[in-house]
C-alpha cells in the first residue's frame, strides 16, 4: 500500500531513536528515549540491558500512539556496536554490558596483538579495546563465573531482537566489529571464537541485514505496543546502518556523522584479506562490499564535554547556541589555539586508546570562543585525517554527506567544509541510523530493492562549500594540529 510504514530502531551510545518511515522515503513520526551509562572508574562503561528495554517500550508506545498500526509493515534494527551482553539459560542478564566505550581491557588487547596476529588476520582490522574478543577475555580473567553461567552472548540489537521476537540473530556488519568473525567468509572463526572463551554455539547466527529474522511475540507487543507478529529484520550494527541511512552504499560518497562518537565511512568493493593500519574494515549490508570505518572516538563528545564544564563557571550546562554564540567571531584557525578531541583516545588514523585530548597553542589573548572553535577545528581535522587515510588506501571519495547531532550546527559544518577542501551535503534527517534500520526492513519485505529505497530516503537538506578566505587560516591551523597530535 501506499501508505505503509517500516519501523527503524536504533540504540545508540546515550539513547534508543526510532523512526517510521513512509514508502516514499519521508518520516512520518518518531520518538527517543535516553538511558544511562555507568562509569564506576574511568576506563569503565557500563550500561543496564533492562534499561534499553524500557527506553523502547516508552518510545513505541509514543510512536505507535501517533500511527495506525496496520500500516506498520515492518521493522529493522540498529545499535552501537561491541556491547557485550551475557545471558543464562534462564533468560537472565547476568549483570550490566560492558559496552564499546569500555578500556578495561587493555591488557587483554595487547596479548592479543602480541601473540595472536596470526589468527586476527583474518579479520583485516587492528584489534582494539573498543571490540568484544579483549572484552570477553577480561570477564573471563576477572569474572570467570559469569562467562561459565553465560547460556548466550548477545550485542546490544540482537539482545533487543531476541527480546522481541525470541529469535536468535545478528548480522555481519555488527559481528565483523568483534574480532570474531572472518570478513571473507563473513562467518565465526573458530580460533577466534576459542581465544575469546566461549563455544560459537552461544554466539548468534549471522543473517542477511534485510532478511526477517523472526516476528513480535504477544509478550513483546504488550509490553512495546508493537503489533503482534510485527516481523523484525536483524538490521546492522550502528555503522552499517548509518552507512545505508546517509547514502554510504554506493561507491564515492563518504558518510561522516557526529554523534557521541564520530564516524566516516565509505564503501568499499570486497578486498582481500588485509589490514588497512588506522581503519576498521567491516561488512556492509550487501555481501559484494564492506564498509570500512574511520573513528573518532570522542567526535560530539567533545562539544558534550565542554558544554559541561561551563556548569563550574556559570552554574548550567551551556547548550549548543551558546557555543555557536561564543564561536560565531573568532577568525577560522582559533588564533593559534588548538584542540586535540582524544578524550575517549585516539581512533583514526592512530588507533591509540592511551592518547589524551589537550589544548595547544594557548595564550592570554585568547578567549571562551577560541576555546569553542578549537573544539570544533579539532574534530574537523580528525575527519579530514580519517577521509586521508581512505585515500592512501585507494579508496575513491567523491561526496561528502554529514549528519547527526553536529550537523545541526550551520558553524561546525561550514569548519568542516573548511577543514576537507570539499563541499559538504548536510543530510536532512538527523538519525540515520534509525533511517538506515527503517529502509533495511523495507528491503526485507520484498516490496522494493535496497538502492530505490536509499535514493528515495536519503535527502540532502544543504550544502556548505569551503570559504576561500579561510583557507590559508586553516591550513596553518592544521600544521599545528598535525605537529601536535604527531601523526601527519
Amino acid at each position: 500500500m501506499a501508505d505503509d510504514l517500516t519501523l527503524g530502531i536504533d540504540f545508540g551510545t546515550s539513547a534508543v531513536k526510532v523512526v517510521a518511515l513512509a514508502a516514499d522515503g519521508t518520516v512520518a513520526a518518531q520518538a527517543s528515549r535516553p538511558y544511562a551509562t555507568y562509569k564506576p572508574a574511568a576506563d569503565r562503561a557500563e550500561q543496564e540491558p533492562q534499561d534499553w528495554w524500557d527506553a523502547l517500550c516508552a518510545a513505541t508506545h509514543e510512536m505507535m500512539a501517533a500511527l495506525d498500526p496496520a500500516c506498520v509493515v515492518a521493522a529493522g534494527l540498529s545499535g552501537q556496536l561491541n556491547g557485550v551482553v551475557l545471558v543464562d539459560a534462564n533468560g537472565v542478564v547476568l549483570g550490566r554490558s560492558h559496552i564499546w566505550l569500555d578500556q578495561r581491557c587493555a591488557r587483554e588487547t595487547a596479548e592479543l596483538r602480541q601473540f595472536h596476529a596470526d589468527a586476527l588476520a583474518v579479520t583485516s582490522s587492528p584489534i582494539s579495546p573498543i571490540a568484544v574478543l579483549p572484552k570477553l577475555q577480561w570477564l573471563k580473567r576477572h569474572e570467570p563465573e559469569r562467562i561459565a553461567a553465560a547460556s548466550r552472548v548477545f550485542q546490544v540489537k540482537d539482545y533487543i531482537l531476541w527480546r522481541l521476537t525470541g529469535a536468535l540473530a545478528t548480522d555481519a556488519n555488527e559481528a565483523s566489529a568483534t574480532s570474531l568473525m572472518d570478513l571473507g567468509r563473513r562467518a565465526w572463526d573458530d580460533r577466534l571464537v576459542e581465544l575469546a572463551g566461549i563455544d560459537a554455539a552461544q554466539l548468534c547466527p549471522i543473517l542477511p541485514a534485510s532478511r526477517m529474522a523472526g516476528r513480535v511475540t504477544p509478550a513483546a507487543a504488550s509490553q512495546t505496543g508493537l503489533p503482534v507478529g510485527l516481523g523484525v529484520a536483524p538490521g546492522a550494527g550502528d555503522t552499517g546502518a548509518l552507512g545505508v541511512g546517509c547514502g554510504a552504499f554506493a561507491t564515492g560518497t563518504v558518510a561522516v556523522t557526529l554523534g557521541t562518537a564520530g564516524h566516516v565511512v565509505a564503501s568499499v568493493p570486497n578486498r582481500p584479506q588485509g589490514i588497512a593500519p588506522g581503519l576498521w574494515r567491516m561488512a556492509h549490508v550487501a555481501p559484494d562490499r564492506e564498509l570500512w570505518l574511520g573513528l573518532i572516538p570522542a567526535g560530539g563528545l567533545s562539544i558534550a564535554w565542554l558544554r559541561r564544564i561551563g556548569r563550574g563557571f556559570g552554574g548550567r550546562d551551556l547548550d549548543f547556541s551558546d557555543l555557536e554564540r561564543l564561536a560565531q567571531d573568532v577568525p577560522p584557525g582559533s588564533d593559534g589555539a588548538v584542540f586535540l578531541p582524544f578524550l575517549e583516545g585516539a581512533g583514526t588514523p592512530w588507533n591509540d586508546p592511551a592518547r589524551l585530548a589537550g589544548y595547544g597553542g594557548l595564550s592570554v589573548a585568547h578567549e571562551a570562543g577560541h576555546l569553542v572553535r578549537a573544539v570544533y577545528e579539532g574534530v574537523a581535522f580528525n575527519v579530514r585525517a580519517c577521509l586521508e587515510r581512505f585515500e592512501q588506501e585507494g579508496v575513491v571519495l567523491d561526496r561528502v554527506h554529514l549528519a547527526e547531532g553536529g550537523a545541526q550546527s550551520p558553524l561546525w559544518c561550514q569548519i568542516i567544509a573548511d577543514a576537507l577542501g570539499r563541499d559538504v551535503h548536510v543530510v536532512a534527517e538527523r538519525d540515520t541510523s534509525a533511517i538506515g534500520a527503517a529502509i533495511l526492513a523495507r528491503a526485507a519485505t520484498g516490496t522494493d530493492d535496497l538502492d530505490s529505497v536509499i535514493a528515495r530516503s536519503v535527502r540532502i537538506a544543504r550544502v556548505h562549500r569551503p570559504d576561500p578566505a579561510a583557507r590559508d587560516a586553516i591550513q596553518a591551523s592544521l600544521a599545528l594540529f598535525a605537529r601536535q597530535a604527531g601523526a601527519f
